[in-house]
């Protein structure tokens, strides 16, 4: 080893030493860690997808970023965005529990019930959802037989293992998307956005189309 290989490696060790160095400690509250940048949320990223604890879907420190970013639009802190929002077909959306949770925290929501409505077994069976804000108040019922009309009942998955949640999810993810769109930040719920159909992907190669090929 020369020389000059002797002072590219000090230098090189140097550098790295000044860049651990210059990191400023996360501080931690009552409430946990409290980012102030976002090289304080990336390090955290990191941290979440290290230690295995971050939900399927968010395997990359990147995708933990962007959950984290868009719960603190909502008012969340950064392990209840990591746990409570989820990409679905592209687009992020929240968990029914999570979404109403939001709104009570908000202050906005006047009243709100929801109660299980027609016989069981029937196609009348289902949830209405009643809510008002203020002089503003909304109401969304939904049944099997609204379910069988999307093709969702009898569904593999929650429809078949959890119907009855399902029903009072729909019916609540309608109720408070509508009245409360801003809180929301325009979010569907998951339960929701699980049952849409994910938009075709157009694979025509950029400058072969059909006009091209005339």
């Amino acid at each position: 080893m020369n020389n000059e290989d002797v002072k590219l490696d000090t230098t090189t060790a140097s550098t790295a030493i000044t860049k651990t160095a210059s990191r400023a400690p996360i501080n931690f509250g009552q409430q946990g860690v409290q980012l102030a940048s976002l090289e304080d949320a990336y390090r955290f990223a990191n941290a979440i997808v290290a230690s295995g604890f971050a939900p399927r879907g968010m395997e990359k420190p990147e995708a933990v970023l962007v959950a984290i970013q868009l719960g603190a639009e909502l008012g969340l802190t950064p392990m209840a965005a990591i746990q409570n929002t989820a990409v679905v077909n592209g687009r992020p959306a929240i968990y029914g529990d999570a979404a109403l949770a939001l709104v009570r925290a908000s202050g906005l929501l006047t009243s709100y019930k929801e109660e299980e409505i027609g016989e069981p077994n029937s196609d009348a069976h289902g949830y209405r959802v009643t809510a008002a804000r203020g002089d503003a108040s909304t109401v969304e019922t939904f049944t099997v037989a609204d379910a069988k009309r999307a093709k969702l009942w009898a569904k593999s998955g929650p429809w078949t293992d959890y119907p009855k949640r399902m029903l009072r999810f729909r019916a609540r993810g309608y109720v408070l998307r509508d009245l409360f769109g801003d809180v929301l930040k325009g979010l569907r719920t998951v339960e929701e956005a699980r049952d849409i159909p994910s938009e075709p992907v157009n694979v025509t190669p950029r400058g072969l189309g059909l006009g091209d090929n005339l």
